[in-house]
């Protein structure tokens, strides 16, 4: 296979724009990053606007030669990504269905009920203080639970082996550390998780972890989820 042209459109801080990179990193896969300043609206003009109707990140522009194909949803590209490029493989194998679907479900639920509503940017954005979300930070803290359990007896969340799974989850994760959630205090399998993914090479090498840092820094939001 011909080694494939990719440029990745994301925004630095962005939890999703970054699971793209960490699948791209993972695969030893060059690419160009093309950060877009969301503050100044980049994001809501070309180059972006001209491939995706949604003009949202992260959005990946992949070519063999023979055409570019355009993939957005995060957990697209990475589906996408490891489809395409087998080696290394960033999901447990057929051969092994018990683990390959517990990789496999974990995707599913984090994207159904690992704060669909995305207490984030109700607080960062929306300014809405812990009174206001009250029902929400209840249900997500119940949520964790599950989460916890699952992080239990092994380093990542469909074994020892680091998977899109975890690309998947790891960086939603981080908000809620953001919030003040006390993952050692509360789920202290989730906080060695946690760990494990932060000291994860390709992790290390995006840059997100401190872009991210950065991002709450200067925003300040409410520590809702602090006890």
């Amino acid at each position: 296979m011909a080694s494939p042209s990719i440029t990745l459109y994301g925004v630095p801080p962005s939890q999703n724009a970054v699971r793209t990179e960490i699948a791209l990193l993972e695969k030893g896969l060059a690419y160009e990053k093309v950060a877009l300043d969301f503050a100044k609206g980049e994001h809501r003009g070309p180059p972006l606007s001209e491939l995706t109707p949604r003009m949202q990140v992260p959005t990946m522009v992949y070519d063999r030669g023979d055409g570019p194909i355009v993939v957005y949803e995060s957990v697209a590209t990475i589906r996408f990504l490891d489809d395409l490029h087998p080696e290394p493989p960033l999901m447990p194998p057929v051969s092994d269905p018990r683990r390959r679907a517990r990789a496999t479900m974990r995707i599913e639920e984090f994207q159904a009920k690992l704060d669909p509503v995305n207490v984030f940017g109700s607080v960062v954005f929306g300014r809405k203080g812990r009174n206001e979300l009250a029902p929400r930070l209840e249900a997500l803290v119940a949520e964790l639970a599950y989460w916890e359990r699952y992080a239990e007896g092994q380093r990542f969340l469909a074994g020892n082996d680091f998977t899109l799974a975890d690309i998947a989850v790891f960086p939603l994760l981080m908000h809620f550390e953001a919030l003040g959630f006390d993952y050692a205090g509360r789920t202290p399998a989730l906080a060695a998780y946690m760990s494990a993914c932060k000291e994860r090479p390709s992790i290390q090498r995006s840059g997100w972890l401190d872009a991210f840092a950065a991002f709450v820094q200067a925003m300040a939001p409410e520590k809702v989820l602090a006890e």
